[in-house]
């Protein structure tokens, strides 16, 4: 692990390679976050049914998910330095492709490569995060990460509003692209997987049954599943709203127009670095990280169960609602330092990566989840799925209630 003590140039390197995963992690959060701003458009020009909505915007979800066991192997064995621009190709390919699309088949498949393209971002930048900085700063630097990456979020909505009133939904996507290929190059200049003096552990894995055998030692860690329930609902509940869902239910129960969405979009986007830089101190401050997210999530299902039980709600009280559960989403800062601390260094990319599998699915269900209700039940289809999201709240507490914070004692044999 780096001390606190490090060389100046390794400090400025260090900041270098953080920039660069917080530009790549902001790419990667238009596209996650884009859906609301961009598929109503796109579906009335190409012609997409309500549950096609879910299904098209949990795509990049879905496929993120599927690959983040491989990524987290790939990540310890490989490092971030080659993972990062072999896999981002992918998501230039699909921003060019959505750029591009006619039809439904090719909006889906080009969802599917940008979400394989950016499904490594998070993870490197958390492996990264463990051999260039000191241990008690990563909370710190998560938050910074969520902070920093937010911007591709904010664009993506009132900005991302604006331009498809004047230019249409196709030209953002190549822009996009075009700025990812910039950041890849620059990347794999930069990016090297440790400091100079840093020293592998002798558990790194150099074969592909040692990476599984690590999955199968973090897998056993006491009470990881528990963990792994919060994970769950880390992020699906806000990116349901912000990254496809809260624009047409602004827009069936309030006639919100395409600007007049994406202002209130905007508002939820600025929260979230907010957020983000509000837990990460509290981590190091208060040293008690369930008790810190076990009380944001309960604000969080009271805050939904409103939305689901209030009649004629003002778009003031909705708009406040909304923007209150960007801003308490980012507790999985605290959340990720949880399960970082948890685990040695040579199993950060296994760990981080099966609790990202398990965030970034339960985004994809929830997306998903709200078609499905809007497709049976058309009028409360929204109030029913709010209130669906504070029961699936509930049950992710009561289990995490019993996690554990102990980290796992190093071991000899190879990992």
């Amino acid at each position: 692990m780096p001390s606190e003590n490090r060389p100046a140039a390794v400090k400025r390197h260090a900041f270098y390679i953080f920039l660069i995963c917080a530009v790549m992690f902001g790419l990667g959060q238009f596209h996650r976050m884009s859906g609301a701003v961009v598929m109503p458009p796109i579906a009335k020009e190409i012609g997409i049914a309500v549950e096609g909505l879910g299904i098209a915007a949990a795509a990049l979800f879905f496929a993120s998910a599927f690959v983040q066991v491989p990524i987290g192997m790939l990540l310890d064995r490989f490092g971030p330095r080659i993972i990062i621009p072999s896999i981002g190709v992918l998501a230039v390919i699909g921003s060019l492709m959505i750029a591009l699309a006619t039809n439904f088949n090719e909006i889906l498949i080009s969802r599917i490569l940008i979400g394989l393209g950016f499904s490594a971002t998070m993870m490197s930048a958390y492996v990264l995060f463990a051999k260039w900085f000191p241990p008690t700063k990563f909370a710190t630097l998560a938050s910074w990460l969520m902070a920093a990456g937010s911007i591709g979020g904010i664009m993506a909505s009132a900005p991302l509003a604006g331009m498809i009133e004047l230019f249409g939904w196709r030209s953002p996507f190549i822009f996009v692209a075009g700025a990812t290929v910039v950041m890849l190059l620059i990347g794999i200049v930069v990016i090297r997987d440790a400091p100079p003096a840093y020293s592998n552990s002798l558990d790194t894995p150099s074969t592909i049954g040692q990476s599984i055998r690590g999955y199968l030692k973090v897998l056993s860690h006491p009470r990881f599943f528990n963990l792994l329930a919060m994970g769950f609902v880390a992020y699906g509940p806000a990116v349901a709203i912000i990254g496809m869902w809260g624009g047409p239910y602004l827009e069936d129960t309030y006639g919100l127009d395409g600007w007049e969405r994406g202002q209130v979009l905007f508002l939820m986007m600025i929260f979230v670095p907010i957020g983000a830089l509000f837990f990460g101190p509290l981590d190091r401050i208060f040293k008690r990280r369930k008790a810190i997210v076990f009380t944001a999530v309960t604000t969080e299902l009271i805050a939904f169960g409103v939305l689901g039980l209030g009649e004629n709600l003002s778009i003031f009280v909705v708009t406040c609602l909304f923007v209150y559960i960007a801003f308490v989403q980012q507790y999985y800062v605290v959340l990720a330092a949880q399960c970082r601390a948890a685990f040695p260094d040579h199993l950060v990319g296994r760990a981080n990566s099966t609790l990202n599998l398990i965030s970034i699915t339960g985004v994809g269900f929830m997306q998903s989840m709200f078609g499905w209700i809007l497709a049976i039940n058309p009028e409360a289809g929204y109030q029913h799925s709010f209130m669906f999201v504070s029961g699936i709240l509930v049950i992710a507490l009561l289990v995490y209630s019993r996690s554990s914070e102990k980290p796992m004692k190093e071991t000899v044999a190879p990992a």
